[in-house]
């Protein structure tokens, strides 16, 4: 039966927690890639025309969440996203970094155990709603100095996708639980736009990653029903951060381990033979 790792592993142990997520929208939200106007839909040939999140979206979102919470504790409260990452501490543990571009300058990258998808909405892409904002000059107070448009997604909409944490512990699992309630904002201007409800509707432990939007969202005939008991009797997050925080040194200690040439195995073989002859 499959269970959560009782430490970290640096080695894949071949254990999926999978959680299936809502974000329902309370507010019109901008969702965009690349241009400013352009709101992310997709059609899909089963599912016809949906509005989109991008996974690489809602990660950030959540990465900066795990952040927060960690500095509200004093740990690590140095680490940022972009080049100054600490790579030593539970928010890199879950999202990874490249060690040549932080600013720890380590010889090691982390890969990513927080995976997700494209969240796909419930419900069809109907009528985009559209707003003009009228810029006004700030020294004549007059109107007409600029136009912009903005496009968004309605309120109400209610996205669904799954978030997969790798290889878990019961404190990573906590922590990332526990941020994805913290959810509650997502998308491009989000301190004007963008509020959400985030829920997580279903969690299985596997070995094995099957579950994903596009499927659940084609079974409407036989939905899935909803079960959290995996979740249950979670360490409380704090002591979560503090109990990963504390297995850190030693799970990291051997990829920093410096090794002169000639050692290894077959090194320390030959200096065994060298100083015993017989």
């Amino acid at each position: 039966m499959t269970s959560f790792l009782l430490t970290p592993s640096l080695l894949g142990k071949g254990v999926y927690l999978q959680l299936l997520v809502e974000i329902k929208l309370l507010d019109d939200a901008i969702i965009r890639s690349n241009e400013p106007e352009e709101v992310l839909t997709h059609h899909y040939k089963e599912l016809g025309n949906r509005f989109v999140i991008p996974w690489r979206k809602i990660k950030g979102k959540l990465r900066r969440l795990v952040l927060e919470k960690q500095r509200g504790l004093d740990i690590h409260p140095e680490c940022a996203l972009k080049d100054d990452l600490c790579l030593n501490c539970p928010a890199c543990l879950l999202f990874g970094g490249t060690g040549e571009t932080s600013s720890a300058k380590v010889s090691y990258n982390i890969l990513s155990r927080v995976m997700g998808e494209t969240f796909i909405s419930k419900s069809d892409a109907g009528e985009i709603e559209s707003y003009t904002l009228n810029a006004v000059g700030e020294k004549h107070l007059k109107t007409g100095q600029a136009l912009m448009t903005i496009l968004t997604v309605p309120k109400e909409t209610v996205f669904i996708g799954t978030v997969t944490v790798k290889d878990p512990t019961k404190e990573m699992v906590s922590i990332i639980a526990e941020n994805l309630k913290r959810l509650t904002r997502i998308g491009a201007r989000s301190v004007e736009w963008g509020r959400a409800e985030t829920t997580i509707i279903h969690a299985k432990l596997s070995d094995r990653e099957d579950m994903s939007a596009y499927y659940e969202l084609k079974a409407t005939a036989s939905p899935r029903q909803p079960d959290l008991a995996i979740l249950q009797n979670l360490p409380a997050v704090d002591a979560s951060y503090a109990t990963l925080n504390s297995q850190l040194p030693g799970l990291f200690s051997d990829l920093v381990t410096t090794r002169s040439p000639g050692k290894g195995k077959k090194g320390k073989e030959k200096e065994e033979t060298k100083e015993n002859p017989e």
